[in-house]
């Protein structure tokens, strides 16, 4: 009798522990990851957040690639396709854009006209670097368009009546926010857009 106690006792933990070591494989195979602290912010601030395949892994590799049309308050065209820490830097800078323009021109943004922040490609004028570009680290903006229709264009208006004095506020408040700041008053490469960036270097070309 007290053998078949043991014996029994014996196949019991036997058990438990193989069908205990089988549950703990297959929960972990099931569950979802969890979502990174960039996503987290990403899905609050844009509204058709989505992964994006931006990047070679190489050279040109994006840390966090995401692309997205609509922030919580601004449409982007075409489709912005950045990297997440650009994106966040954008949307903490976007309120302060929104006020500029309803305090110079009286109406608040609907849409950012951009020409992209991703191109693997290395520095103007310094081809011993990367351009912060290639990292998906800047953006360039072409212009706006207000809630009331009007269009401002950096190419157009840059010096031109309240849609210029708008621009140059717009890109002296991004020399507080962002690392370089490039303007048509920079140089000519820069004659239709403003150049931002979140990179490790300070320059404010206004």
């Amino acid at each position: 009798m007290f053998r078949t106690f043991i014996i029994i006792g014996f196949v019991i933990a036997l058990a438990s522990c193989g069908g205990g070591s089988r549950s703990g494989r297959s929960g972990i195979e099931q569950s979802a990851p969890a979502a990174s602290s960039c996503q987290i912010a990403m899905q609050a601030h844009a509204r058709d957040y989505r992964s994006a395949s931006i990047g070679d892994g190489s050279s040109c590799k994006v840390e966090q690639p995401v692309s997205f049309s609509r922030s919580a308050d601004l449409h982007f065209t075409p489709l912005l396709s950045t990297s997440c820490a650009m994106a966040l830097a954008w949307f903490d800078f976007e309120p302060e854009v929104e006020a500029l323009a309803r305090e110079t021109l009286g109406s608040g943004v609907a849409m950012v006209r951009h020409y992209g922040s991703f191109s693997c490609r290395r520095m103007t004028g310094n081809g011993r670097r990367m351009s912060l570009h290639a990292s998906a680290r800047a953006l360039d903006i072409a212009g706006f368009t207000l809630d009331d229709g009007r269009e401002i264009s950096v190419k157009r208006d840059w010096r031109r009546g309240d849609a210029g004095r708008f621009l140059s506020a717009f890109a002296n408040a991004a020399c507080a926010r962002f690392g370089v700041v490039l303007t048509p008053a920079h140089d000519r490469s820069h004659h239709d857009h403003i150049h931002i960036d979140i990179g490790p270097w300070k320059l404010c070309g206004t």
